[in-house]
C-alpha cells in the first residue's frame, strides 16, 4: 500500500508545479551565503586557496537530493565506495581511494567517532538530521589529525542556528514500511544560538540475505536521533558551544556460518546500538594574529547483540580527547597551526572477556605560505607518541599555482601517514594477532583544474598513487588479521560541472581506481575499478526543485567471489507549495535493477518515498 502512497505523492507534487498561489508567497531573491570554512584542515584558507584534494557538500546539496542517510550522499562523492550488507541499519563501511574501511578518519563536529573495536564507523546509523554540511579530505592526513586518516578524512558539520527562532517538522514515508518524523527547531538571540532537532525513523526492510538466495524474512529497523548545538559569544571573538549527538537504532540481521557457507535466516539475530558524543569547543583571539581553540570531548559507544550462531556480545568503546589548536598568523603570506592532541581509547568485550586501553599523544605543526593567492605551498609534520606502538612521525608538502589569467590551477602533493590495528585485529579470539603492526603509507598526487566560459564550466582532473606498507587483512584461509606486505593503490578522480543555464546544472564525476595486493597482483576486497555518478538539477523559479541521477559502480571482488556492476537511478524533487509548506518526493533504483553490493546480501529494488516540511515560528 505503501508503494501506492508514494506514487501519489510524486503525481500530487507534479500537479502542484502548476499552482499559482505558491509563486506569490516565494521571493525570488538568491540567499546570500557565508564563506565557506573548511574546518577539517584546521585553517581559515578560502576553499579556492586549498592545496589538498577535497569535497565539500553544502546545505544546499542536501536539501535538493533529499538522501536519508550520510552514506548515500557519500557514495556520489570522488575517490569513495560505500557498502551496505542489506537494508537500513545493515553494516555500512566506506572505502576511500582503495585503502580499509578503518583507515578512513571520521568526525562529527571534529569529534573521532569510530568504534575501538572494529577500528572503524559504521555508517547505518548516521541520518541527514542536522548536517550543516559535509567536508571530505581525500588522502593521507595524518599530519593534523594522526592515525586512521590514511584514505582521507571526512568531517560532519552541524547546523548552526541564526536569526529568529524558527520550527520545522517534517515526514517522509513510503516503500519496505519506512517512516520518518523530524523535529527541528534553531535560531539565535543576542549573544546566544541554538540548534535542535529529534527524528524517528522505522522500516520493516527486506531480507539481509538476498531473496534471490533463499531469503524469506524481513529485517527491520528502527532509529532515534538527537541533535544539538548551543552557543554563546563573549568577549567580542570569543565562542563556547555545547555540541551533542545521541543515536539508538535496532536492526534485525541474517546470521551467517563461515565454516558451512549457509545463511541463518529466521533465528533472532539482532543488534541494539547506543551512540553518544559531546564536545565542548572553546575558542578567542590572544591576540590580534593569534587565536586559540580547546575542544574537549567524548565519544560512546555500546552494541548489544543477539545471535544464536555465535553468541550474543555486548561491546563498549569509548574514547575520550583533548585538543588544543594554536592558529598563527605572522604576516600577509605566512600563517602556522601547531597543537597537540592528547587522546584516551578502550574496548571491551564482555561476551569474549577481553579489553585493551591506550593512549596517545600527537604533536603538529603546519605552516602555509600564500604569494598573492597565486602560488600557494603548505608544509607540515607530526609526531605520535604511542603507549602500545613505537612513535610515529608523519610529514607532508603540498603546494598550488592559480594562473588567474586563465582560469587554471595546478597542484600536487607528497604525504605519509599510518593506521594502528583496531582491538578485535589484536585480541578478537580466532582472528586477533597480538604481533599485528601498524600500517604506514607513502602517497603523491598531482591535479589540475581548468574553468571556462566565464567559470560556467569547472573540470578537474587528479592522479594519485599511494604505497601501503604492512596492510591489515584477514588471511583468507585462517581469518587471522596479519600484515600483507605491500599493496599499492592509483587512480584517477575526474569532476565536471557545468551551470548550463542560471537554473540548470550537471555534475560529473569519475573515479578509476586500482588497489592490489602486491605479493599476488589480485585487487584488494571491495575495491571496484570505476566508480561514477551524473546528476542533472533544475530549479524552476525557487519553487520547484527536480533532479536525476545515475550512480555506477563496476564489479568487484566481495568475500570468496565478485559481484557484479551496476547502475542505479534515481530522481528527487520538492515543491514550495506555500511560504511554510514543501512537498517532497523522491525515487530510487527506478530502473529496478537486481545486484548486490556484498556478496550473498540484498539490496533494495526500485522504491519510492514522500512526504513534506512544515516551517513555522
Amino acid at each position: 500500500m505503501k508503494k501506492y502512497f508514494s506514487i501519489f505523492m510524486v503525481c500530487l507534487l507534479s500537479g502542484a508545479a502548476s499552482t499559482p498561489a505558491a509563486a506569490q508567497d516565494k521571493k525570488d531573491t538568491l540567499e546570500i551565503l557565508e564563506p565557506i570554512e573548511i574546518h577539517a584542515t584546521r585553517s581559515r584558507i578560502k576553499p579556492e586557496n586549498q592545496t589538498a584534494s577535497y569535497s565539500v557538500i553544502t546545505r544546499e546539496d542536501i536539501e535538493k537530493k533529499k538522501h536519508m542517510q550520510v552514506k548515500d550522499i557519500l557514495q556520489e562523492q570522488l575517490g569513495i565506495n560505500v557498502v551496505q550488507t542489506g537494508p537500513l541499519g545493515s553494516s555500512t563501511t566506506v572505502f576511500m581511494r582503495g585503502t580499509n574501511s578503518q583507515s578512513t578518519l571520521v568526525m562529527i563536529d571534529g569529534v573521532q567517532v569510530k568504534s575501538n573495536s572494529v577500528g572503524s564507523l559504521s555508517f547505518a546509523n548516521i541520518q541527514m538530521d542536522n548536517i550543516e554540511r559535509i567536508e571530505i579530505l581525500r588522502g593521507p592526513q595524518s599530519t593534523l589529525w594522526g592515525a586512521d586518516a590514511v584514505g582521507g578524512v571526512i568531517n560532519i558539520v552541524t547546523r548552526k542556528g541564526t536569526g529568529k527562532p524558527t520550527h520545522t517538522l517534517s515526514f517522509e514515508g513510503g516503500s519496505f514500511e519506512t517512516f520518518k518524523e523530524t523535529l527541528t527547531s534553531s535560531g539565535s538571540h543576542e549573544n546566544m544560538d541554538y540548534s535542535f532537532s529529534v527524528s524517528n525513523t522505522d522500516s520493516e526492510g527486506f531480507s539481509a540475505f538476498n531473496e534471490r538466495r533463499g531469503g524469506t524474512e524481513n529485517d527491520g529497523y528502527s532509529n532515534q536521533t538527537y541533535s544539538s548545538r548551543l552557543g554563546y559569544n563573549f568577549l567580542n571573538d570569543g565562542r563556547v558551544e555545547f555540541i551533542g549527538r545521541y543515536i539508538r537504532a535496532r536492526n534485525h540481521f541474517d546470521g551467517f556460518d563461515p565454516l558451512t557457507s549457509t545463511f541463518s535466516d529466521t533465528l533472532p539475530h539482532r543488534i541494539v546500538n547506543e551512540t553518544a558524543y559531546a564536545a565542548l569547543p572553546m575558542q578567542k583571539s590572544l591576540t590580534e594574529w593569534w587565536d586559540l581553540k580547546i575542544n574537549p570531548n567524548l565519544h560512546i559507544d555500546e552494541l548489544d547483540t543477539t545471535d544464536p550462531t555465535f553468541g550474543d556480545s555486548f561491546i563498549i568503546s569509548r574514547t575520550y580527547t583533548v585538543d588544543v589548536q594554536n592558529n598563527v598568523y605572522i604576516n600577509e603570506h605566512v600563517s602556522t597551526v601547531f597543537g597537540f592532541e592528547h587522546q584516551a581509547t578502550n574496548a571491551t568485550n564482555n561476551s569474549q572477556n577481553f579489553s585493551l586501553q591506550n593512549e596517545n599523544q600527537g604533536y603538529y605543526l603546519q605552516t602555509q605560505f600564500n604569494w598573492d593567492d597565486r602560488f600557494l605551498l603548505n608544509i607540515g609534520a607530526r609526531e605520535d607518541i604511542n603507549t602500545r606502538f613505537a612513535n610515529k612521525f608523519t610529514y607532508k608538502i603540498e603546494a598550488a599555482y592559480r594562473f588567474v589569467e586563465t582560469g587554471t590551477r595546478v597542484r600536487g602533493g607528497f604525504a605519509t601517514g599510518f593506521r594502528a590495528p583496531s582491538v578485535n585485529e589484536i585480541l578478537f579470539p580466532f582472528f586477533g594477532n597480538p604481533n599485528i603492526q601498524p600500517e604506514e603509507t607513502e602517497s603523491f598526487e598531482v591535479g589540475v583544474e581548468q574553468k571556462l566560459l566565464s567559470d560556467r564550466i569547472t573540470v578537474a582532473v587528479t592522479y594519485f598513487n599511494m604505497d601501503l606498507k604492512n596492510q591489515i587483512q584477514p588471511n583468507p584461509a585462517t581469518f587471522i588479521a596479519e600484515n600483507i606486505g605491500r599493496a599499492r593503490s592509483q587512480g584517477i578522480e575526474s569532476l565536471v560541472t557545468w551551470r548550463i543555464l542560471d537554473d540548470l546544472d550537471v555534475r560529473a564525476a569519475h573515479t578509476w581506481n586500482q588497489a592490489v595486493d602486491e605479493r599476488t597482483g589480485t585487487l584488494l576486497v571491495r575495491r571496484p575499478r570505476h566508480t561514477a555518478s551524473v546528476t542533472l538539477h533544475h530549479n524552476w523559479r525557487n519553487l520547484l526543485d527536480s533532479l536525476i541521477s545515475v550512480n555506477y559502480r563496476s564489479a568487484m571482488v566481495s568475500g570468496t567471489g565478485r559481484v557484479g556492476g551496476r547502475a542505479l537511478v534515481r530522481a528527487a524533487m520538492s515543491y514550495q507549495l506555500t511560504k511554510q509548506l514543501k512537498l517532497t518526493a523522491r525515487g530510487e533504483n527506478l530502473l529496478n535493477k537486481k545486484y548486490e553490493e556484498s556478496l550473498f546480501f540484498g539490496t533494495a529494488g526500485i522504491s519510492g518515498y514522500a512526504g513534506f516540511e512544515y516551517a513555522f515560528d
